[in-house]
């Protein structure tokens, strides 16, 4: 059985939007003009836009990779690591 990968290019693409969101700021034509929303900066509410989003993105991710057995292989990987440091430890 193939082991689930955490990063597809799928994967990198929902996180890129908002990485390019971010990135993309200072570039945006209300951040140079005095845009006021609900009395904010424009310019602080898009931040803000894009942090409600890398967290939706990293969710989706997260839900994505579970739905394919990633915590299941993580699980496995773990109690495979912990196995192998006791019998490390035993040894003199």
């Amino acid at each position: 059985m193939e082991r689930p990968r955490l990063f597809t290019p799928g994967r990198a693409a929902i996180v890129a939007v908002p990485t390019l969101g971010f990135l993309a700021t200072p570039f945006l034509p209300f951040v140079t003009e005095p845009t006021l929303v609900f009395g904010v900066p424009a310019a602080m509410v898009w931040a803000a836009g894009m942090v409600l989003l890398s967290a939706a993105a990293l969710h989706l991710v997260e839900a994505r990779y579970a739905r394919s057995g990633g915590h299941e292989a993580d699980a496995r990987e773990a109690a495979g690591s912990e196995r192998e440091s006791e019998r490390g430890a035993g040894e003199p």
